[in-house]
């Protein structure tokens, strides 16, 4: 796990920014403007934010952070794409980045990556059939609002704040990193991510 920022640059994007996990372009799978390595970077900053505001244990993180940086890696368009969580899952396997952790979180890592971009409800009710359905759908809950915090990224210079809708996050104290998830786009601007061909 990549160490936070010390606590008294906790709120400075530019300290988390200058502390972002390495993401190799060959996991991903299209060229991409919005879901590459600069979106997956800053939504596990999210997600690293999120786990200490929550007092997460390192292993509940563990598991959380790693889905996090393989939420997107089967993306084949930028576009609404409810499928994708389930290529991503399946693209960590073939190329066995799921051997990082031990065999039961890996499988709560694939369940978070492959229903981060379905229903709420749908999740719940998947995360019925895991091995610890509370903690899966701890885990899940806490991908899908990293993701949403960089939803920032999709609106014109200036109006980040209003593409987040607050209502939708899942954790009270998400709504209050939206400022953050603002300033950490400005320090950290969405790059195009440019991957080789016969992925």
């Amino acid at each position: 796990m990549t160490p936070a920022p010390y606590a008294d640059d906790a709120d400075d994007a530019g300290a988390w920014a200058g502390r972002v996990t390495d993401v190799p372009t060959e996991w991903f799978t299209h060229d991409s403007y919005l879901h590459g390595v600069s979106h997956t970077q800053r939504v596990h900053i999210h997600a690293r934010r999120l786990v200490s505001a929550l007092g997460w244990t390192d292993a509940d993180a563990d598991v959380v952070l790693s889905a996090a940086v393989w939420h997107d890696i089967g993306r084949i368009n930028d576009g609404r794409d409810p499928r994708h969580g389930a290529r991503s899952a399946a693209r960590v396997v073939k190329l066995g980045l799921q051997a990082s952790l031990s065999a039961a979180d890996a499988r709560l890592a694939l369940f978070a990556v492959r229903y981060h971009c379905r229903s709420d409800g749908r999740g719940a009710f998947r995360a019925a059939g895991q091995d610890d359905p509370e903690r899966a759908r701890r885990v899940l809950r806490l991908l899908k609002d990293a993701d949403a915090l960089d939803r920032v990224r999709l609106a014109p210079p200036g109006l980040g704040a209003r593409e987040v809708d607050s209502s939708t996050l899942r954790h009270r104290c998400t709504p209050g990193m939206i400022e953050f998830a603002v300033e950490l786009l400005r320090v950290m601007p969405q790059r195009f991510t440019a991957v080789s061909p016969a992925r």
